[in-house]
């Protein structure tokens, strides 16, 4: 799915607000689930989550904390959902991809930082291709990358 920013900028009518302030603080990315399920993406200094809501604005909890232990975010950037509803989150100061299933199992962690092939260096940006590749906006390393899933 492409990223919603242009449908922000486009001048559709205002339909609903989801989520309350002192839950979804700080909110910097979004990804859409099945049965209307949406994913926040939240990031201040010292606490970063992804926040789980549907469109009846139900809180469905949230996935993940801060930190530097596998499984949590100290900057997270990017927030991208699979076919299978697998969550995605590029992690900038951790240098790592971390997947959660949508009921926020983790299933793993990847990345290596530094500056050959291959490697990770403050990745931002996300996008699949129609071929299921994870292509990685590599900010530090000046490039992009593309990883298989």
């Amino acid at each position: 799915m492409a990223r919603p920013y242009g449908l922000l900028r486009a001048g559709f009518p205002y339909v609903k607000t989801l989520g309350m302030r002192r839950i979804t603080n700080f909110p910097i990315d979004i990804a859409l689930g099945n049965e209307d399920r949406i994913y926040i993406l939240c990031r201040q200094e010292n606490a970063a989550m992804i926040r789980k809501y549907n469109y009846a604005d139900e809180d469905l909890g949230s996935i993940g904390s801060w930190g530097t232990d596998e499984g949590q975010f100290q900057w997270p950037v990017t927030l991208i959902a699979d076919g299978d509803e697998n969550l995605f989150v590029s992690d900038e100061a951790l240098n790592r991809i971390s997947i959660y299933t949508k009921d926020g199992e983790l299933l793993k962690t990847w990345g290596e930082q530094g500056e050959e092939e291959g490697k990770l260096n403050g990745p931002s940006g996300m996008a699949f291709d129609s071929d299921d590749n994870v292509w990685i906006v590599n900010s530090l390393n000046s490039r992009i990358q593309k990883f298989t899933k």
